[in-house]
């Protein structure tokens, strides 16, 4: 890991009257891109060509500057253990072959100093940035760092090749987090790896179109000295969900002063996973979420109970409107049960640091009271619509047996 002084980033004050935490963590700055961005900028009737047209509807785009020489040092580390035997990581080694750049790409770099203080750098929109980054950036007086990318679909080979190099990051991860398990890791192997993953529902995708599932990519690193640890964390979509972290938190009580208490953002606006997660920083403990990594992530774990539960009401609301099985269904109703366990292990048996404080343990309990409580309702959602599709298929024979005999009796 490397360690030279930080430079150009920002400080930000914990619990200033004037301003909020996640207001300035995740005030906008003005929209950036990726400017190794592929896609030419054409003028006049070019741009009116059908290869145009396809090209700015693709929203990634192969960088054709990848790899022309050789592969580089973390890609070559991978192609040689394919090599070696580790036959499990051919789809890695052949994916980053090719480098596919996001002109949205978005990370965010979160640092909690060693006063238990929050930090922030500028967000970095392409590899080449974040390369630099990595190099440049040290951990001095810094116990946890936090990097979250946000990128379309699966990462890019580039931002990979940056990470895995900087970081000395176990390459399974990547492989994890573009193809699945697949046969990766065995039960055992998977329940002690420092990285894991999550499905989250966007429950605002519409009733006639599929759901969209969010992934969320977890990895958690070590330091070699200390008690220090930086995360890396992946979101694959730039989607935006209409919810204010707010909701995780009850309200604060009414009284003379309350007004105080709340925060008033200059403009609700939609937000993305990874920014909804930053605006979390906001009312959580700092001190705990440094000696935990399982409580600096659990509010990640509690944007998905909340999605969880509104898909499920919403599927409910629709069959009782249609008062028949709507086709609103839920999927994928065993990433339930994974979170389940994902909560009884504290993220990953390979997390785990000291002995967890009360808030920590607490946090665990809530959790699995609520997902477990959303396994029941799915089960009796099911349950409920078994019973309704006996009891029409009893009616259909009903009519059919009628309709029979009154055939036979002419």
């Amino acid at each position: 890991m490397v360690r030279s002084p930080a430079t150009s980033v920002h400080s930000i004050r914990q619990g200033s009257a004037s301003a909020s935490i996640s207001e300035s963590i995740t005030g906008r700055a003005p929209q950036q891109a990726n400017t190794r961005y592929a896609v030419e900028d054409l003028k006049g009737i070019k741009k009116f060509s059908h290869k145009h047209r396809q090209n700015s509807r693709k929203v990634l785009q192969r960088w054709p500057g990848w790899e022309v020489n050789k592969r580089e040092p973390y890609h070559a580390y991978i192609h040689s253990l394919v090599h070696s035997g580790w036959d499990n990581m051919i789809e890695l080694d052949n994916y980053m072959c090719e480098d596919y750049e996001d002109k949205d790409l978005v990370v965010s770099v979160l640092d909690i100093t060693d006063d238990y203080k929050l930090r922030r750098a500028a967000d970095i929109h392409d590899e080449v940035a974040l390369t630099m980054f990595l190099a440049k950036e040290g951990r001095e007086g810094v116990k946890v760092r936090l990097f979250m990318a946000e990128q379309f679909g699966d990462l890019a080979s580039g931002v990979m090749e940056a990470f895995g190099s900087a970081l000395d990051l176990d390459p399974r991860f990547f492989q994890w987090s573009v193809y699945g398990n697949n046969h990766l890791l065995s039960s055992s192997e998977r329940h002690r790896a420092p990285f894991t993953s999550l499905t989250i529902p966007n429950y605002t995708t519409p009733l006639d179109t599929e759901r969209e599932f969010f992934k969320v990519s977890i990895y958690i690193l070590r330091d070699d000295q200390g008690d220090g640890w930086t995360g890396i964390i992946l979101f694959n979509s730039h989607s935006k969900l209409d919810l204010s972290a707010n909701i995780l938190i009850p309200p604060p009580k009414y009284g003379p002063s309350f007004g105080k208490q709340i925060s008033r953002p200059a403009a609700r606006e939609p937000q993305s996973l990874r920014e909804l997660y930053l605006s979390t920083f906001d009312f959580i403990d700092i001190s705990e979420a440094a000696k935990s990594p399982f409580y600096a992530v659990h509010e990640i774990l509690r944007i998905n109970t909340y999605c969880w539960s509104r898909v499920i009401t919403v599927v409910k609301a629709e069959d009782k409107r249609q008062e028949a099985i709507s086709t609103e269904h839920v999927e994928h109703v065993e990433e339930l049960e994974k979170s389940i366990r994902f909560v009884r292990r504290g993220g990953s048996l390979g997390w785990q640091f000291d002995a967890a404080d009360a808030i920590t343990t607490q946090c665990k309990d809530y959790l699995e009271e609520d997902l477990t409580h959303l396994k029941e309702e799915v089960d009796i959602l099911w349950e409920r619509r078994r019973r309704m599709a006996a009891i029409r298929e009893r009616k259909r024979d009903a009519r059919t047996n009628s309709l029979t005999n009154a055939f036979t009796f002419l």
